[in-house]
Parts: C-alpha cells; structure tokens; sequence
C-alpha cells in the first residue's frame, strides 16, 4: 500500500472521492458537483493512482466500492466536514441574510409540524431552505458523519456520534374503523384475534416492542398487511378489519379526519419518547442550535 504524504494530495480529489463513494455513479457525482463527467472520470483515475487502488468499479449500472473505498466512505465525510470548519472559522449565523441548507432526518408521521416549521423559519429566515429525508439507521449514522444537521427519531437511539434532547412522549394506541367488532367486548383477546396492519417505516430489523410484549404475554398477532408510509395507514383501516397499534403522535389527525375509532392498548405498553438528535462533530455551531430550536418549538405541536 502506498505511504501517502499530505503534501502530494489535492484535497480537491478528495471532495470528489467524497462524492463518488455517496452516488457510486461518475455521472451522478459530475452533476452533484457541476463538473463534466469526463473531469470526474480523469479524477478518478489519478485518486486510482494516489490510492494505489481501484477504489470503484463497475458492477452493473452502478460501481461497487472496494475494501478500502469502503473504509474512506466511513472517514472522509467527517474528515471534509472538520476542515470546512476549520477554515470556515466560527461565523455567526444571521438567519434574516443566511441562504443555508438545513437537512432533517425524520418518520414521516412528523409531518404535522413541518408547516409550523417552514411559517416560523420563513418569517425570520427567508432564504432559508429545508430538506426532509427519511428516518432510519443509515440517516443515524450519516446524521453522526455530518450529512445531516438535525434528526428526529426515538429517544432510545445510542450513538456516540449523537446528542439528543428529548421532544416528548406519547401513549401507544390502537385504531380501527368505525364500529370494528374488536371493540365492541375490548380486551387483549379482541386485540389478538384481527389481523393488524404494519408500518414498515425504517430499515430497522427485529421484533418491535409491541411483539416484544404481546409475547412475552403468550399471544401473537398476525399481521394482515404492510405498508411503507403512515400517510396510507388510515384510508386502509377504514375500509378494511385491520387494526393499527401505533404511538398517539402518528394519526391523531388523520384518524379524525378518516373517523376512525381510537382505544387504549389493552395491555401495558411504556409511551414512546421521542428526542430531537444532531451530530456531536457540530458542538455548538450556531447556525444548527438555530435550527434545533426551531424544529424543537415546531414539535410543540404535536398532537399528545
């Protein structure tokens, strides 16, 4: 492996490797970075060099990364995103000049407060725009990297690259249509015995606390159908037998928007916390503090 000095590297070809290893595509990568594909190939080929490694290679219509392309993928994020830093000074954020980029990682039942969050941004901050991307464990760790600057998630997230606070907590509930037999003689029974509806919201894998406890109870539910948003959860129940067990702060308002009926779990289930997370790596940078005030005063919002 070549012993590489930091006086041949052009830290240029290191902001395009950055980019190559994300979008695993040169075509991609050139428009992300307004370069010519064929500027990009050229970088490729003298980072190939520099490296003494392929570091990509074609697979198909994408480009896999090989073993030590996959090890740079890890640490030059957070590598680049320091040396901005340092040669960015600490600047003062002024939100009413700033024409920044913010990006939050959440679940996509927040969506209720993200027109109070867009109104309170755009009164201040009008330049200001906001990106939203999906929560789950690779928005975790590219929130860690620095990719994003803000994620909402559960408060049970343990990352040492993170730092949370918490938003608030919300009872577990169970929905359904409009006379559902299940609820005509409620009980932990009725609950088991109709298929349910799941959520596959995140790339998160095992068992959820819901089977975690109905089995430690000696029951089961079947799961009747899977859907990928909670945007589609209530049109399916109330037109179907399934049933839906999910935290209130979910479909509080498209429940009554739908009339579903909404009872009490019937057996015990901790609330679920949510936490308001942004990377360790930012500190206190004011620009994200800024940012995190506002989505944590947006989410004051959310139906309890």
């Amino acid at each position: 492996m070549n012993q590489i000095q930091l006086r041949q590297v052009d830290l240029n070809l290191l902001v395009v490797l950055d980019v190559l290893l994300r979008e695993r595509s040169v075509s991609r990568a050139a428009q992300h970075l307004r370069l010519t594909p064929s500027a990009v190939s050229h970088a490729l080929k003298r980072l190939r060099e520099l490296f003494d490694d392929e570091l990509l290679v074609r697979d198909g219509r994408r480009m896999r990364a090989t073993v030590r392309a996959e090890g740079l993928a890890e640490t030059l994020p957070r590598v680049l995103q320091q040396l901005e830093r340092t040669l960015a000074g600490p600047a003062t954020f002024t939100p009413s000049t700033s024409t920044r980029t913010f990006r939050l990682a959440a679940p996509d039942f927040i969506a209720s407060l993200v027109p109070s969050l867009l109104q309170d941004i755009g009164e201040v901050a009008p330049g200001v725009r906001i990106e939203l991307a999906p929560f789950g464990r690779a928005a975790v760790r590219e929130l860690a990297e620095g990719r994003y600057d803000a994620l909402i998630g559960p408060s049970a997230i343990q990352d040492e690259g993170l730092r949370g606070q918490t938003l608030g907590e919300w009872p577990w509930v169970v929905y359904g249509r409009p006379g559902h037999p299940a609820f005509v003689t409620w009980s932990v029974e009725a609950w088991a015995a109709y298929p349910h509806l799941q959520i596959g919201t995140s790339d998160l894998r095992g068992p959820g606390p819901i089977d975690r406890r109905v089995a430690a109870l000696g029951l089961r539910r079947a799961v009747g159908a899977v859907i990928p948003h909670f945007t589609m959860a209530a049109p399916v129940l109330a037109q179907t037998d399934l049933l839906l067990t999910v935290p209130s702060v979910t479909m509080s308002r498209s429940a009554t928007r739908y009339g579903l009926e909404q009872h009490e779990v019937p057996f015990e289930l901790p609330s679920m916390r949510l936490s308001l997370f942004r990377s360790a790596a930012a500190g206190e940078e004011s620009g994200v503090r800024w940012f995190l005030e506002r989505v944590a005063s947006a989410a004051h919002g959310l139906s309890r």
